[in-house]
Formats: C-alpha cells, sequence, structure tokens
C-alpha cells in the first residue's frame, strides 16, 4: 500500500521540480491593490507594432482579462489601472570548462612524470525571452507595479496556456507585495 502511495505522488514530486520560469517584481510602497476596482489596456500596447494589434497582445489582454476577472476588477474606459506589456529576447551563450582528466607525460629534459590538467569545453547558445507587466495609475501618471517572468524559450509556438500560467505566476507575485 505504501509502494502504491509513493508512486502516486511522484508525478506531484516530478512537476514540482519542473523549472519555470523566474519570476520577480518591484511594487511602490503602500500599494494597496484592493483600492483598485476598474482597469484597462495602454494604446498602444508596448507588444503591439507600429500601432497594429499583434497576435501576443491580443492573447496577453485575453490572460490579463481572466486574472483581473479573478480578482474582481473590471474593465472601464475609465480606468484606476493602466496595464502595459512589453516582450524581450536576447540570445545567449553559455560556455562552461569541467576539468576531465590528468594528462601524465615522462619529461625527457628533466627527471620524473609531469601532468596536466585537460577540460572538456561544453558551449550552448539558447534564446532567453522576457515578459514585462507594468501597472500604471493613470490618475498619479505613475508605474505602481512591475514585474517580470524570464526564462529559456525552447518552442518559439507560444500556446494561450503557457501565456496564461506566466501572466497568472507573474500578477500573484505582485499581488502578494
Amino acid at each position: 500500500m505504501r509502494r502504491i502511495w509513493l508512486l502516486a505522488l511522484l508525478p506531484a514530486v516530478l512537476a514540482a521540480c519542473a523549472s519555470g520560469p523566474n519570476i520577480v517584481s518591484n511594487v511602490s510602497p503602500g500599494v494597496d491593490f484592493r483600492n483598485f476596482e476598474t482597469y484597462n489596456f495602454m494604446q498602444p500596447l508596448g507588444t503591439d507594432r507600429s500601432g497594429a494589434r499583434t497576435p501576443l497582445s491580443s492573447r496577453l489582454m485575453e490572460s490579463m482579462n481572466r486574472e483581473m476577472a479573478a480578482r474582481g476588477l473590471t474593465r472601464s474606459d475609465d480606468p484606476d489601472l493602466l496595464i502595459d506589456f512589453n516582450v524581450f529576447t536576447q540570445d545567449r551563450l553559455d560556455v562552461r570548462q569541467t576539468p576531465t582528466t590528468h594528462t601524465v607525460h615522462r619529461s625527457h629534459w628533466h627527471r620524473g612524470w609531469s601532468t596536466w590538467p585537460t577540460y572538456q569545453t561544453t558551449v550552448r547558445q539558447y534564446t532567453e525571452g522576457s515578459l514585462l507587466i507594468d501597472l500604471i495609475d493613470p490618475r498619479a501618471a505613475t508605474l505602481i507595479a512591475e514585474g517580470a517572468a524570464t526564462s529559456r524559450i525552447r518552442n518559439q509556438d507560444l500556446n494561450q496556456k503557457d501565456i496564461d500560467n506566466v501572466v497568472a505566476e507573474v500578477l500573484n507575485r505582485i499581488w502578494a507585495n
């Protein structure tokens, strides 16, 4: 019976070990999100191109609409809170040298043996992506909170579920401050 429980818990433990995005947030001191009842999006959003709405902007707005509704905020033309998104990607290189063994040679000029270490060098190239969410108080014209999620991009095709998860994690971090 104990083995069955351990086998049943194994997927949950492995899922908990899965690496997700690195999330950071910064909230202005004294901000109480219970004071905000309405929201809307900046025009144009940072993820729009030349004033045209991008598919990514639409997906982010859908996710944000769901998250804000879950927190009791409604969308309004005269908002208490403005939301903006920005997305950045950066190519990265990860270079690691690992000692593998020592090479030993007999010296012809000196008596004895000489050794020196040998290394294995591994180079990995990857793309790192960041999603930034800014929350702005339009009446005071100040940025009151910002959150960011940064992760290695493994698949260029983001689905709505991935976007929903990242937006929820960033907002949870912001609301917790």
